[in-house]
């Protein structure tokens, strides 16, 4: 491998700073568990958020096909596929935001 002089290289900058700095295992560690404690944290509450929002978005459907369920034996749900699909993709949106 071929060596450099630095000499012969101009502007060459011997003073930038890479932003790091070195720590003992220990505090590793400690960072380390620090940091998956508020990760857990995010995806909790990420996830309860979600949760939340596919509960209201599906308590709508189940009462409206409750209503009148003791008096009609029979659902009309004209264009259903349309609209099933398009809940789909709206849980879908959810789930993957």
């Amino acid at each position: 491998m071929p060596t450099i002089n630095l000499d012969d290289v101009e502007d060459f900058e011997t003073d930038f700073d890479f932003g790091f700095t070195t720590a003992s295992e220990s505090d590793f560690k400690a960072r380390e568990n620090v940091v998956a404690q508020q990760v857990e944290q995010q995806l909790s509450s990420e996830a309860n958020t979600k949760v939340l929002k596919l509960y209201k978005m599906v308590l709508p459907l189940l009462n409206n096909l409750m209503k009148d369920a003791d008096t009609k034996e029979y659902i009309y749900w004209p264009s259903r596929k349309t609209k099933i699909q398009e809940f789909m993709t709206k849980l879908q949106d959810v789930v993957n935001s």
